[in-house]
């Protein structure tokens, strides 16, 4: 990662996942603190993908759940 300014913090962590990830951060030659910033920033931009879908639905026509379930009953499929 690019070098950034870093704020210390304290996560808990399920020990075989830090027994993992520090197996990993020894292979790969990247600490700890660069795996977890990775993951979260992975997490995050899939958080940021999936409102731009919300937002580009949202003009979208909607049905309810008992519409969708009545039509399913009329073509035999419930």
């Amino acid at each position: 990662m690019p070098a950034i300014k870093r704020r210390p913090t304290t996560i808990y962590l399920d020990p075989k996942i830090l027994q993992a990830v520090k197996i990993r951060a020894a292979l790969s030659g990247e600490s700890v603190s660069d795996i977890a910033n990775q993951a979260l920033a992975s997490r995050l931009k899939e958080d940021e993908a999936d409102l731009r879908v919300f937002r580009d639905r949202a003009g979208q026509p909607t049905r309810d759940y008992e519409s969708v379930l009545r039509d399913l009953k009329k073509d035999g499929l419930v």
